[in-house]
Parts: structure tokens; C-alpha cells; sequence
């Protein structure tokens, strides 16, 4: 069993946790600063997901932006990004605040996005976080889809194929198949 913590408590973020336990992982989602309100309203609830119109099981965690620092100093094994592309630099700028001079765990993209500096593609979480091992989710995974347990194929892919290897195992369940590929940029 991995700790495993989300960030973004919006659709895809939520959804992404189901896998992670029905695979036994110890999953937490923090939101965002400006998911506050939107937590709320879910935990008001009984947890059904606004956007996803499908209850949150119990098991996974839910927490409000105040928990961030707390949760992620605490003994995570992978941080995935459920947050919007306007958000990777925020993100970015949270997780190197927090990770200065140690290293970041491992981290998984559900996040889309390149951008180009210096005429060549990197990928947006790269700003501003040094020692990190950067995997990400490629394939047609919708939100909706995922939270009800429909069929859905993705890639997990990072630079070390041993690696993705081990996120795309991690990660497999009846519903949700996973591959993995060393082309990180490719499946971005």
C-alpha cells in the first residue's frame, strides 16, 4: 500500500482516487485554495461529487487547502496533479516551497501540458521544482467515465520505463488498464 495524496478536489482528481482504492493505496485528496467552498458543499452532501453527480467513498480523504502543508510533510509516496493547466504554476510554486532542499516523491500528471522555453518542450510542472521524478497519464480517460468504474486505457509514462512500469502496476484494476511508455514529452 502507497500513500498517495491528490491535489485538486475537482472532477478527474476525484475520480483518479477511485483506482488508487480499489487498489488498497491510503488515498487523500487536498484542494486546492480555492476549492474551500466547493469541499463543503461536497462533504454537505454525503459526499456525492457535484461535478461528478457519484458519492466519494468514505475511505478516501478529503481535505481543504489549510491540511496542504501538513499532508504533503507527512510520508507520501506519489503526489498526483488533479489540477487545471492554469494551476501548474501555482502548484509548481507550492511544491517547491515546501520540498526546498529535499526531494520530492514521486509525482504523476493527470494535468495536461508543454510549454516551450529556450525552443524546446518541457513540461509546466518543471518550473521551479529540482529532484523530481515526473510521470504523467495519457489516453481517452474521461472524468465521468472513471467515477463509475467505465472501462478506460491509459499510458503511464516517464523517462525510467522501470518506473512507469511500476505506476502503470500500481495503478491497473479491472476497469482501469494501464500501459507504460518512456516517452514522457509523446503522451504529454
Amino acid at each position: 500500500m502507497s500513500k498517495i495524496v491528490i491535489i485538486g478536489a475537482g472532477a478527474m482528481g476525484s475520480a483518479f482516487a477511485l483506482p488508487c482504492l480499489d487498489n488498497n493505496h491510503d488515498i487523500n485528496i487536498v484542494g486546492t485554495h480555492l476549492e474551500n467552498d466547493f469541499i463543503d458543499i461536497l462533504k454537505n452532501n454525503n459526499n456525492i461529487h457535484p461535478g461528478l453527480k457519484t458519492k466519494i467513498p468514505p475511505e478516501i480523504k478529503i481535505f481543504k487547502f489549510e491540511m496542504f502543508d501538513k499532508l504533503l510533510s507527512s510520508n507520501v509516496d506519489m503526489i498526483v496533479l488533479g489540477i487545471s493547466s492554469k494551476g501548474i504554476e501555482w502548484v509548481s510554486d507550492q511544491l517547491s516551497r515546501l520540498y526546498k532542499s529535499k526531494k520530492i516523491p514521486k509525482l504523476l500528471m493527470l494535468t495536461k501540458g508543454l510549454s516551450i522555453h529556450n525552443n524546446q518542450y518541457e513540461l509546466l510542472v518543471d518550473r521551479g521544482i529540482s529532484h523530481v521524478d515526473i510521470s504523467a497519464v495519457g489516453g481517452p480517460c474521461l472524468a465521468a467515465g472513471l467515477a463509475n468504474r467505465v472501462h478506460s486505457s491509459v499510458v503511464i509514462a516517464n523517462k525510467d520505463i522501470k518506473i512507469a512500469k511500476q505506476i502503470a502496476d500500481m495503478l491497473n484494476t479491472s476497469y482501469y488498464h494501464t500501459s507504460h511508455s518512456s516517452d514522457l514529452n509523446g503522451v504529454e
